[in-house]
């Protein structure tokens, strides 16, 4: 995190830097006026916002997010949906540990500007044994996927404790979590699904990959756009820290 921090101010520095150029100069050859009210750090804040306003390259941002819930669930098959993956298979088979697919999700709007997103989806197993390795999975998360399967009893339960360590622990906004009542085929009991309190601000997708794949990438695309509103406004206002 320092060593990052230390590069983000570097870069703030450089665009300082920039606008001490001789074009800046009043025509009898005067130190430069800011630009700005007030301050200097108004102008240095709109010389930031304008620079990238220009590009038209889209901004890339990294985006981690975890895919939890109990075991048998849907986890694995709807990972590999969203990533488009084709190693899918009809049978059964419990993730040993976690599974990282990377993939772009690309042209989301994120307040006006259109960016774009490297997606890390983890994969994570539902086993309980993999507790002890939780500390690690849960390191620099931007986001949460919780999947249950609402046709199990107690599932809807089980995934209180992971909303606790996932997401409540860890700072999360709600905004950052979403879940999924995954329908395997030929079920359709859509009054199932509803959670407990502790995850009542916490917005429920209803999904069938089979019948209604579109919809299912489409919530993952809003979801992805919550997600890089709150990691635009969290790095804005680490920069404002810096400058001040």
């Amino acid at each position: 995190m320092a060593s990052r921090r230390q590069r983000r101010k570097e870069r703030i520095k450089a665009k300082l830097s920039d606008m001490s150029e001789p074009a800046n100069r009043s025509p009898n050859g005067d130190e430069p006026k800011p630009v700005g009210t007030r301050s200097g750090r108004r102008s240095v804040l709109g010389h930031v916002k304008m620079s990238g306003q220009r590009s038209n390259i889209p901004e890339m941002f990294k985006v981690k997010v975890l895919v939890l819930g109990p075991c048998e669930s849907g986890k694995t098959v709807l990972s590999s949906f969203l990533a488009d993956a084709t190693e899918m298979s009809g049978d059964y088979m419990p993730t040993q540990g976690i599974r990282i697919l990377e993939f772009e999700n690309n042209g989301l709007n994120v307040g006006g500007r259109t960016v774009n997103a490297e997606v890390e989806l983890w994969d994570c197993s539902g086993d309980h044994k993999f507790e002890q390795c939780w500390p690690a999975i849960q390191l620099e998360t931007n986001g949460v996927l919780l999947v249950f399967n609402p046709d199990q009893p107690n599932h809807d339960k089980e995934l209180e404790t992971w909303y606790s360590h996932f997401v409540s622990q860890q700072g999360l906004k709600d905004s950052q979590c979403l879940a999924f009542a995954h329908h395997k085929p030929s079920t359709s009991d859509k009054a199932r699904g509803h959670l407990s309190s502790l995850l009542n601000k916490v917005t429920v997708v209803h999904s069938n990959i089979d019948e209604d794949g579109d919809s299912v990438r489409q919530e993952f695309s809003n979801f992805l756009t919550n997600i890089l509103s709150t990691m635009s406004d969290n790095r804005d206002k680490e920069e404002l820290s810096i400058i001040s």
